[in-house]
């Protein structure tokens, strides 16, 4: 088992034994990348869906879709980034919705031949995060088992770059954004809104 930068044994994002079998199926990733670069070019075309993805590049949620899965499937350390609760902590997604996009998402695996019992299985690990994503009102991040506040910012390092949602400038991989914690909108530091807001005075 991996660990993090602290020391401690790193946990999962997905928390599943993999299934090498989906893995090689999937060559290994290639077709994995495929079809999530189809399934996203969908995604962000959809009226229904495209307003979760409309601060985030098309790249950045393909690279960070593909690390999460590659690393359920494989076994292997490929993601480091928020466990699917926290990633969506300020998402208001309703069951119905939620099957909407499952839908699009078994559309998609069967338009690329993928074999019956390979898209159950992709199917049934999405729906193991059902209670985390759908709710009626956004809920904290939770932190080493700490809820976080609703409001408020943190400031991060993106590590697949994005938006600025205040500007639009582009963020380059590991620059450095202030992340609203409720909304997951995403600023650069004349943008952030508060005291210096508008200013390059900002504090990192």
């Amino acid at each position: 088992m991996s660990r993090d930068p602290a020391g401690a044994p790193r946990r999962r994002a997905s928390d599943v034994a993999p299934n090498l079998a989906l893995w090689d199926a999937l060559e290994r990733g290639p077709l994995l990348r495929r079809i999530l670069e189809d399934f996203y070019e969908q995604v962000y075309a959809d009226p229904r869906l495209a307003p979760f993805f409309e601060h985030t590049t098309k790249g950045w949620a393909i690279d960070h879709q593909f690390a999460f899965l590659a690393e359920a499937f494989s076994g292997q350390d490929l993601y480091f980034g928020d466990r699917p609760r926290n990633a969506h902590h300020w998402m208001v997604i309703s069951d119905e919705l939620f099957d909407y996009r499952e839908a699009l998402m078994d559309a998609t695996l069967r338009r690329f031949g993928l074999a019956d019992e390979h898209i159950r299985h992709w199917r049934a690990f999405e729906e193991k995060f059902r209670s985390h994503i759908v709710k009626d009102a956004p809920f904290p991040k939770k932190r080493r088992g700490q809820a976080l506040p609703l409001e408020g910012f943190e400031s991060i390092v993106l590590d697949s770059g994005g938006l600025c949602d205040g500007c639009g400038a582009v963020f380059d991989k590991d620059a450095l954004a202030h992340y609203h914690v409720r909304t997951g909108k995403v600023y650069c530091r004349i943008c952030k809104p508060g005291p210096y807001a508008g200013t390059a005075e900002t504090p990192a």
